[in-house]
């Protein structure tokens, strides 16, 4: 497996979306140089993370690792601007020869259960992405409790078994689209008023934020792979994608 492997162009993809933000690259964060992200290269792991700022828009990160020759994974977060009541975009992909495990969601900033208003601007609206992508193969709940408590109603989560080449593509769409539509949000994203609004958003935003930081790649990423990063890259991608 490897050489005759012909891996998804998940990076490409996500970052020609991306482009169209016009993001600026961010070369340090919270006082941590995020450089030493950006090519990684170890006897066991290859990769590289990129983190970066646009309007409206405090962070976005990107990046992809190889993990030798069995297995690619990649990621893309967009956190928006403390003034806006944007959501938290999340995508992770990993990939194997027979098997690709997806996980994409708009994940809400308030109660979107209580907030009617805010569900249907913003989760109500992606409800037709979910109803399309329900019907994939391999589809099932997000299996970290941690992560799925986090999510969105209207979450892709899947398995998918790679029986055809095609079937690489199509685990790849739930990414771009739900990306398309969150960019679609952007440009009329306006800021909060109320000190009450902003307080409940800012508070919202820190926990998950701070539940990310801690337990997501310990809950997606086997040891192995942690291992052979080292923790002082995955503090740094924490950061660059949290």
């Amino acid at each position: 497996m490897g050489e005759g492997t012909r891996w998804t162009p998940y990076l490409e993809k996500m970052g020609e979306l991306i482009g169209q933000l016009k993001p600026a690259a961010l070369a340090a964060w919270e006082g941590q140089d995020l450089t030493v992200l950006q090519d990684i290269k170890g006897s066991q792991i290859t990769g590289g993370c990129r983190a970066y700022h646009a309007e409206k828009i405090e962070k976005i990160g990107l990046g992809s690792l190889a993990p030798g020759d069995n297995a690619r994974y990649g990621f893309c977060t967009i956190v928006p601007g403390e003034k806006y009541d944007l959501p938290l975009f999340l995508s992770r992909w990993e990939e194997r020869e027979q098997e690709i495990t997806i996980l994409v969601d708009i994940m809400p900033t308030v109660d979107s259960l209580v907030d009617e208003a805010y569900r249907k601007k913003y989760i109500e609206s992606v409800q037709p992405l979910w109803d399309r992508f329900a019907s994939l193969p391999g589809i099932c709940p997000e299996e970290s409790d941690v992560i799925r408590s986090l999510c969105s109603i209207i979450y892709t989560a899947a398995r998918i078994p790679i029986e055809k080449e095609g079937m690489r593509l199509a685990a790849l769409a739930p990414h771009t689209e739900y990306l398309k539509s969150y960019l679609a949000f952007i440009p009329d994203a306006l800021p909060v008023e109320g000190d009450a609004k902003r307080n409940e958003i800012e508070k919202k935003k820190k926990a998950l934020r701070k539940t990310l930081r801690t337990d997501f790649f310990k809950e997606i990423m086997p040891d192995s792979v942690r291992q052979s990063l080292g923790q002082k890259h995955l503090d740094l991608m924490s950061t660059v994608f949290f």
